[in-house]
């Protein structure tokens, strides 16, 4: 499928059915991952939710296909402005980090420097302006990191000690599993 023709079907209110045709769209193997990356920066920040939906939705299910764009994800983590996408963003970063990451992804994150990743996790982390969902995603994808980037733990745990007072309750409810997490790491 062509970007344009993938932006005007993105584009395409579809209301209830938005799961079902965006997964017949992917399950139709007609997509292009690399314009996917691209359309999740698009200006209709509708089009650019739906397009990161899409990627998170490969990456859980089709980790062959997404993982050789992981690195390029990354990359373009800090670009990323659209608050909708970000969650995304950071949900994939989440999965893939965590401990029942699909084998695929467990086998090439070794290879991958987190460090700028990290710096932005928690500059999104404390944004007041940050969906809930992504907040919790970034806290989640931090405590996920602590095994290799030991440093990690003691910051992660201030700053949710910080947000705690300020966030929602979805916010502490995920916070009082991070620190368990944290707790059980040395």
């Amino acid at each position: 499928m062509e970007k344009e023709e993938l932006i005007g079907r993105l584009d395409t209110p579809q209301k209830t059915h938005m799961v079902a045709y965006l997964t017949a769209l992917i399950e139709s193997n007609a997509l292009d991952v690399q314009d996917l990356l691209e359309i999740t920066f698009h200006k209709k920040k509708e089009i650019a939710f739906r397009a990161a939906w899409m990627l998170e939705y490969i990456m859980t299910h089709r980790p062959a296909q997404f993982v050789p764009f992981l690195p390029q994800l990354l990359e373009l983590l800090p670009k990323q402005r659209n608050h909708s996408a970000m969650r995304h963003y950071t949900k994939i970063i989440s999965l893939i980090t965590g401990r029942r990451a699909d084998q695929i992804y467990q086998d090439v994150l070794p290879q991958i420097d987190f460090d700028p990743v990290i710096e932005v996790l928690f500059t999104w982390l404390v944004e007041p302006e940050m969906l809930v969902a992504a907040k919790v995603h970034c806290m989640q994808a931090l405590a996920n990191l602590v095994p290799r980037y030991g440093w990690i733990k003691d910051d992660l745990a201030e700053t949710i000690d910080y947000l705690t007072d300020i966030e929602s309750i979805a916010f502490f409810a995920r916070a009082k599993m991070v620190r368990k997490q944290l707790n059980r790491l040395k």
